[in-house]
């Protein structure tokens, strides 16, 4: 279209461009390894969590069958 400015208008314009959008990318990449990371940490807490309830449930078991053969 004629008179239309387009983006961008000059080389700098460009460089500039380009140097924002790794940065906001940068950013992003970075939010996701957090959010990753604290998922698996939520993930590894729930299984120990589990983990040591069906220990605890076991050792209860053990120990009343013990108790009920004096």
């Amino acid at each position: 279209m004629p008179g239309r400015e387009t983006f961008p208008r000059d080389a700098e314009e460009a460089r500039l461009d380009v140097e924002l959008t790794r940065e906001e990318l940068g950013e992003t990449v970075e939010a996701l390894a957090d959010k990753a990371r604290q998922t698996a940490h939520t993930g590894q807490r729930a299984a120990l969590t589990a983990g040591a309830v069906i220990s605890a449930g076991i050792l209860l078991v053990v120990l009343i069958k013990k108790m009920s053969h004096r």
